[in-house]
């Protein structure tokens, strides 16, 4: 029997989550990594197994340039973890695109880019389809816990009448950078400033309802967003940082999409600094009811390299096209 080819990655940003997801395709057996593009200084010229901690180089210098690399390396895919933004991240994805090389992106906009950026997504999905290729986004949270996973639970239900799913976690486990994002440490009017920073906010939430309504047919009559500060009743401390009581720990961020006058759809996001308990939890109300509740919760880069990971093929094979996660079969552990 003739044994397949490995296929080959190259990875497209190469920061947190660029990172996990090129560490776990080093370590899967049926994927190679062919090469690495990042912008980054401190990495451009080094090699990539230097770069993710491996046992042994691999013989990759990561390059600035994504053509040079597309033109050298004929991979498979690409997976571009770069920015949540589409506008930002779409002058990458047509470079690939236009290499003729399969695309899955972490982008948080690209899981559902039709609510927000429907003139680029339609501009993707011909630039795919001249090419022969496919262009997937994927991620955690949008792309799974909160619209996929519930969805996929639904399935038993004869009836639903409201999904609501939270997510809790506690910042102080995460990397410092996340503080600086959810303004932890901050007083309630710097709080206030900072929020008005569209950056800072958590991009998904809203992609997330509009697939979830899209796919169980429900139609929106709208979809409200509000973010509010965690503040701290005692000291918090932890590794990278300590907030006063009074201060700003972090944020809570909900979405609720509204169907016929009702609230049907509530994604609830909290990340604070001493979460004392953290969690994702999903509750569908309906013929039957449905409760699930994930102690600890998900890790944000490790299930986001696992996700792609286990999409990579699914990709590679699909039809030409930009696709979301509820048009491929669900993504799921393979034992390689």
């Amino acid at each position: 029997m003739e044994e397949l080819s490995p296929i080959r990655v190259v990875h497209y940003g190469l920061g947190a989550t660029g990172k996990a997801i090129a560490r776990l395709v080093a370590k899967t057996p049926g994927f190679l990594n062919v090469g690495g593009i990042d912008q980054d200084p401190n990495l451009v010229g080094h090699d990539l197994g230097e770069i993710l901690e491996l046992e042994q180089e691999l013989g990759i210098q990561v390059c600035i340039d994504p053509q040079t690399v597309l033109n050298s390396a004929r991979p498979d895919v690409v997976v571009v973890a770069t920015t949540s933004l589409l506008t930002t991240t779409y002058p990458q994805l047509t470079t690939c695109l236009r290499a003729r090389v399969n695309v899955i992106s972490t982008c948080e906009e690209l899981v559902y880019p039709h609510l927000h950026n429907p003139e680029l997504a339609q501009e993707i999905n011909q630039l795919a389809l001249r090419s022969g290729v496919t262009v997937l986004g994927i991620g955690v949270n949008p792309g799974f816990i909160m619209d996929l996973l519930p969805l996929i639970l639904t399935g038993p239900c004869t009836k639903v009448d409201r999904i609501t799913v939270t997510r809790v976690i506690d910042a102080g486990l995460r990397r410092g950078s996340l503080h600086q994002r959810i303004g932890a440490g901050l007083t309630q009017l710097q709080f206030r400033d900072h929020i008005a920073d569209s950056s800072k906010r958590h991009v998904g939430l809203t992609e997330s309802i509009q697939m979830l309504a899209s796919s169980i047919g429900w139609k929106l009559d709208r979809i409200e967003e509000k973010i509010e500060p965690v503040l701290a009743d005692e000291w918090v401390r932890a590794a990278h940082i300590t907030v006063a009581p009074g201060q700003v720990t972090g944020l809570r961020q909900v979405a609720r999409g509204i169907v016929g006058g009702q609230e049907t759809l509530t994604l609830d996001w909290q990340t604070y600094v001493g979460a004392h308990e953290t969690y994702d939890s999903i509750e569908i109300e309906g013929q039957p009811q449905i409760k699930l509740r994930i102690p600890g919760g998900l890790h944000g880069d490790q299930a986001a390299a696992a996700l792609v990971l286990h999409a990579i093929q699914t990709t590679v094979t699909s039809v030409p096209g930009l696709i979301t996660v509820t048009e491929i079969p669900p993504v799921h552990y393979h034992h390689y």
